[in-house]
């Protein structure tokens, strides 16, 4: 008869055979899936560099000025469109009121000032220029 020692062991290398089995099977599905990430990994790195060439390609800043003439209807700024924070008229609302208010006396509305940026942009020509500004030639709009 079959002592009992012999059957452990041959439970025991069954269990460890089957063990090894459920192991090494493990294994392999693990690396099958690293491959497919590797694979994946690969394929979105070429992808990164495509659209980087693209991106480069895209913001050349020739191309860029080419667009924005052909689709902005944009015009150099002429120096009587630049204004200063003294044209701007004042609110009496702070704690220095009398020091502001003086000021105030040779305030120039919003309103003008908006007005006559807008006619020197339409017609650069019919704003009084200051000596020696040479006034830039606006461009056609395509």
């Amino acid at each position: 008869m079959i002592r009992q020692p012999t059957l452990v062991a041959f439970a025991l290398c069954t269990i460890l055979g089957v063990g090894l089995f459920q192991v090494k099977y493990d294994v392999q599905s693990l690396e099958e899936q690293l491959v497919k990430i590797d694979r994946q990994a690969a394929v979105d790195q070429e992808a990164i560099h495509v659209l980087k060439a693209e991106w480069s390609f895209l913001t050349q800043p020739a191309r860029l000025a080419d667009l924005s003439e052909r689709h902005l209807p944009l015009h150099p700024l002429t120096a009587n469109q630049i204004g200063d924070f003294d044209q701007l008229a004042l609110k009496v609302d702070h704690p220095a009121g009398p020091q502001i208010a003086s000021v105030q006396e040779k305030d120039v509305p919003v309103e003008s000032v908006l007005q006559a940026m807008q006619l020197a942009a339409y017609n650069p020509a019919a704003v009084p220029r200051a000596p020696g500004i040479v006034a830039a030639k606006p461009r056609a709009v395509q």
